[in-house]
């Protein structure tokens, strides 16, 4: 299977904003250029069918817009995320509900989701063979996870710990952790190189690690922690885009309602665009549509044990406050739906 290289956060951000002047526009005039961050798991399908099926652009021109664009990037972790919505290189991102529920604690609220992507569990495999639960693992072990402190597998480690060791450990796992993409990980899984014999990761990850490496078994699903299904992935953007192009806001989140819809009605169209993102020639368009539409997996942008997920984190100390109701968390123009 072939991946793209992982770009240089920092030279990636400096790209983005070198030559364009959205940053500095003026408050009263739309974006005419749109940053989108994605990520490489099924988790974030979502923005990738965006991207193919070009949602965006065509909400854009009926919004008026035509001469706005929009600019794809791939990133590995929400560390990435949080610091392109920060510095205004990124208008809109992808990212794990922990990572986003961080970027909401520290900006008091200023970033908050455009909508839910999907609900799935987050799977965590070892090929270690003295490795039988999450208690068997030591300080020689390495845990692959897309950013170290930050991304949901980081925090599903943290509350882990809460539940085997009490709350004085709950970090007790994070100095096994190391930060790496997920295909980077699936690829260290199976060539056994760099260290790495355990990885968390969202599907499809898990089933081709389980599939593939010899001896590789799963030791801990985030429902476990959870108590059921929670919102795995959401879209997130800064206050400051709504506020200063409302119309472009506007075409992002209609966009990625149709998205979602798409991948619901045409799986298999999903599955092939899946692949093609991850320019992996090996895996078949239906093996992959069956993970898409496997039971426990969900293509949704309603928000589904949000703030139970918060009240988690809080109760470990990533958050400094959690939410009262789910619609602190999202935008207006999403508060239609039947979330929680």
């Amino acid at each position: 299977m072939q991946f793209r290289t992982k770009i240089c956060r920092r030279t990636l951000l400096s790209a983005m904003v070198a030559g364009v002047t959205l940053a500095t526009a003026p408050a009263f005039a739309e974006v005419k250029q749109i940053n989108i961050a994605n990520q490489y798991s099924m988790a974030h399908l979502p923005l990738m069918v965006m991207k193919d099926q070009g949602f965006v652009e065509k909400r854009l021109k009926a919004q008026g817009l035509d001469d706005t664009t929009v600019n794809w990037l791939n990133l590995a972790g929400s560390s990435a995320m949080m610091d392109g919505l920060l510095s205004g290189g990124l208008q809109v991102a992808s990212t794990g509900t922990s990572g986003f529920a961080i970027l909401w604690d520290r900006t008091r609220g200023q970033v908050k989701a455009i909508g839910a992507q999907t609900y799935m569990p987050t799977i965590l495999v070892t090929r270690d063979p003295d490795v039988k639960s999450p208690k068997d693992l030591t300080d020689k072990n390495r845990i692959a996870v897309p950013a170290v402190g930050t991304s949901p597998q980081a925090i599903f480690l943290k509350m882990a710990a809460l539940e085997l060791y009490g709350k004085d450990k709950v970090n007790h796992f994070d100095k096994m952790t190391v930060t790496m993409a997920h295909p980077d990980a699936y690829a260290a899984m199976l060539s056994g190189a760099g260290g790495v014999d355990t990885h968390f990761s969202p599907p499809p990850f898990p089933q081709w690690e389980i599939e593939r490496v010899p001896g590789a078994r799963i030791i801990l699903n985030s429902d476990d922690l959870t108590g059921g299904p929670a919102t795995t992935t959401v879209v997130m953007a800064n206050e400051k885009f709504r506020a200063d192009s409302p119309k472009a806001f506007a075409a992002v989140s209609a966009g990625l309602r149709d998205a979602i819809d798409y991948i619901n009605a045409h799986p298999k169209e999903a599955a092939e665009i899946y692949l093609r993102a991850l320019k992996n020639t090996k895996d078949s368009v239906e093996e992959t549509a069956a993970l898409i539409t496997a039971p426990g997996t969900t293509f949704t942008y309603v928000p589904k044990n949000t703030v139970k997920l918060f009240d988690a984190m809080y109760d470990v100390g990533v958050l400094k406050r959690k939410p009262n109701d789910w619609k602190e968390l999202f935008f207006p123009e999403l508060h239609d739906v039947n979330g929680n």
